[in-house]
């Protein structure tokens, strides 16, 4: 599987990650899935409701998944992955990534650090893991 995604919200992403910082930040990726690519239309902020220390978790507000799902339902698009931050480590998802992913979806980590990087993955629902997967900036 390959995300594209525009250099504009990838920007945006990082934007809203950094400015949230030392917590971590999360959203939404709203596009389409044609054949082997998740293509990224827009994204959507929203807000960590982690009900402990959102240095170490985020949970997406589940009044804006509604939200966005309903609009990315009119406009012809569907909710196809989330994004969030990890503050000062890889960007590689953590056993609470695990346990919280939904199959199929594409999971965006950003990581602040020095330097903010980035991975994208997918949970490999039968090997209960996740894979690496490409992202092609667009």
């Amino acid at each position: 599987m390959v995300l594209k995604i525009r250099i504009n919200d990838l920007e945006k992403i990082i934007d809203h990650c950094l400015k949230v910082s030392p917590e971590e930040c999360c959203g939404l990726l709203i596009g389409k899935k044609i054949n082997n690519e998740i293509v990224i239309e827009k994204v959507k902020s929203t807000r960590n409701v982690y009900p402990d220390d959102k240095r170490i978790g985020y949970l997406v507000d589940p009044l804006a998944y509604l939200e966005a799902e309903r609009e990315a339902e009119k406009e012809g698009l569907e909710v196809v992955g989330v994004y969030h931050s990890h503050i000062g480590v890889e960007p590689t998802p953590s056993i609470r990534d695990l346990e919280q992913a939904i199959p199929g979806y594409i999971y965006l980590i950003i990581s602040i650090s020095t330097k903010p990087s980035f991975k994208a993955w997918i949970l490999d629902k039968e090997q209960k893991k996740f894979r690496n997967e490409e992202v092609h900036i667009i």
